[in-house]
C-alpha cells in the first residue's frame, strides 16, 4: 500500500504534464524536422546514388571489366534481350550471362 501511495503522485503529475499545449506544439515541431532529417540522411543519397549507378550501366561498353553484386570480375563479351543482361567472360572459354541489374561497378 506505501508503494502505490508513492507513485500514484508521480502518475497524476506525469498525466497533467502531457496534456500542456507546449509539450504538443514542441512535438508538432519535432516531427517534421526528424522527416527532413531522415529525407537529406537516408532517402536523397541512396537514390543519388542508384541514380549514378543506372547512369553507369547505360554507359558500358563490349570489352568492359566490370563486377557483379556477387563479386565476381568480368569483361563484358555481347549484350542481350535489348540491354536487359550482360555475358560476361570471367575465364578463358568462359562465358557467364547476368543480369545488368545485377552489374555493381566498372573497373
Amino acid at each position: 500500500m506505501i508503494l502505490l501511495d508513492q507513485i500514484l503522485p508521480i502518475i497524476i503529475l506525469a498525466q497533467e504534464q502531457q496534456g500542456e499545449p507546449n509539450s504538443i506544439l514542441s512535438t508538432l515541431i519535432l516531427i517534421p524536422i526528424m522527416g527532413l532529417f531522415l529525407y537529406f540522411m537516408v532517402i536523397r543519397p541512396q537514390n543519388k546514388e542508384e541514380e549514378n549507378r543506372k547512369k553507369m550501366i547505360s554507359e558500358l561498353n563490349k570489352g568492359d571489366t566490370v563486377v557483379t553484386s556477387s563479386g565476381i570480375y568480368g569483361k563484358i563479351v555481347e549484350f542481350r534481350d535489348n540491354d536487359d543482361s550482360i555475358v560476361l567472360n570471367i575465364a578463358k572459354d568462359t562465358n557467364v550471362t547476368f543480369t545488368t541489374s545485377s552489374i555493381l561497378k566498372k573497373k
